[in-house]
């Protein structure tokens, strides 16, 4: 008896550290990078541990003791876990065929095969199996990491005004942090210190409040230094959520209203400092109404990329073209990549699945006393910013927290366990 409850409570640690290892560790690991080409050594090793920390959660997780409770845990999601491995075991026919076959990719064979299965898709396996009582050792063990993440990179803001980066494009980045994967790192970190703010059942000492404020104005500041859209439009999509739900959990409307001046008094500060600072913030946004995305730049336009992906779509829609659209890469629209990978049947699948998490999320979100609404939160997140950036191999978060808003049980059980 001893020795069973020893192993729960052992493998329940594991599942709650490997959650924010999984998600967001890699902004710690890369934050402290200062020479991109030793990022290897250092990420690597980050990568085969959050390896092996899934594989010993599959193998605990998916045993005789648990399977009755693990069909328990996906009751009421059985056409969408149908859904799921169809697409999955179609989109990974197409990654090895095209990786044997197909001379366009811009990457090593090697890196596809490990970005998919070795980051994205084992570890986001391990999100099926979160110890549901735990809900908030997970989001204040989330709060913690992101916001190291993010004290780790400030001194970008200093640096960047030097760096290459930042001089041509106004856009705050590391060495081996990108301004996206920044923006969304900086966001999540300002969406659960708002989430706690709002929440959090404590008594009126504002000291214990400082750190959640602290942490809420420093992902301001590095959202608006990253100047990454998709983040951002993100963010305040997922705000407006946050402040809607509110009037379902009876939060006191002063506080709220309190909690709210001050935010916006923080953002225009954040935001004026940004732009001082050299932040082309204004400029990406106010590109998108003049028709010039990305005219100071030398990336390839969106609406190229959506186009080119569309054309052959249309001239391939039973089994797809494939990964990438030659010689550009992936088109930077997960659901554009589901149909060119895939064809007119897998694309259909994930828009679907795409459709019921992100319904699903929004319900855990609006619930009245659900512990898990923050989780619901930080995967319209992603969800949304899947729809300006990232590739289906290589959205090692989007599907991690996918496979987690799949895994809750409903949301009416969830409440009472």
């Amino acid at each position: 008896m001893k020795l069973k409850l020893s192993h729960h409570l052992w493998n329940t640690e594991i599942k709650i550290g490997l959650f924010s290892i999984a998600l967001f560790g890699y902004g710690i690991i890369a934050s402290s990078i200062n020479d991109a080409s030793t990022s290897r050594m250092i990420t690597i090793p980050y990568r085969l541990i959050v390896l092996i920390a899934s594989i010993l959660v599959i193998l605990f997780s998916i045993n005789i003791s648990n399977i009755n409770h693990d069909r328990k845990l996906l009751t009421g999601t059985r056409i969408s876990s149908s859904f799921i491995v169809i697409f999955i075991i179609s989109y990974s026919l197409r990654l090895l065929f095209d990786i044997s076959y197909n001379n366009l990719l811009i990457r090593e064979s090697s890196e596809y095969l490990l970005y998919w299965f070795g980051i994205c898709l084992i570890p986001g396996i391990t999100f099926l199996f979160l110890d549901l009582k735990s809900s908030q050792k997970y989001l204040y063990l989330s709060w913690i990491f992101l916001a190291i993440a993010s004290i780790l990179a400030l001194p970008l803001i200093v640096e960047g005004q030097v760096s290459k980066v930042f001089a041509e494009q106004g856009r705050l980045a590391g060495e081996a942090l990108n301004p996206i994967s920044l923006g969304h790192q900086s966001g999540s970190l300002l969406l659960i210190s708002l989430y706690i703010l709002l929440n959090r059942e404590s008594s009126k000492n504002i000291i214990i409040k400082v750190p959640y404020i602290f942490s809420l104005m420093l992902g301001l500041i590095l959202l608006f230094f990253a100047a990454s859209r998709g983040p951002i439009v993100a963010i305040i999509v997922c705000v407006c959520l946050l402040l809607l739900s509110l009037q379902y959990k009876g939060i006191n409307t002063f506080k709220t209203f309190g909690i709210i001046i001050v935010v916006i008094i923080v953002a225009n500060i954040a935001f004026l400092f940004a732009l001082d600072s050299g932040s082309s913030f204004l400029e990406r946004f106010t590109s998108l109404l003049s028709g010039d995305d990305f005219g100071y730049s030398q990336f390839v336009q969106r609406p190229e990329l959506y186009q080119e992906a569309s054309e052959l779509i249309a001239e391939y829609p039973i089994f797809g073209y494939g990964l990438e659209i030659p010689n550009l890469g992936y088109p930077h629209n997960l659901i554009l990549e589901a149909f060119l990978a895939t064809g007119l049947l897998g694309g259909s699948l994930f828009l679907i699945i795409y459709i019921y998490t992100a319904i699903k999320a929004i319900g855990i979100i609006m619930t009245k006393n659900n512990p898990w609404s923050w989780l619901g939160l930080l995967y319209i997140q992603y969800a949304i910013g899947s729809m300006f950036s990232g590739s289906l191999y290589n959205s090692s978060t989007f599907w991690c927290l996918l496979f987690a808003i799949l895994g809750l049980k409903k949301i009416d059980k969830l409440i009472k366990t």
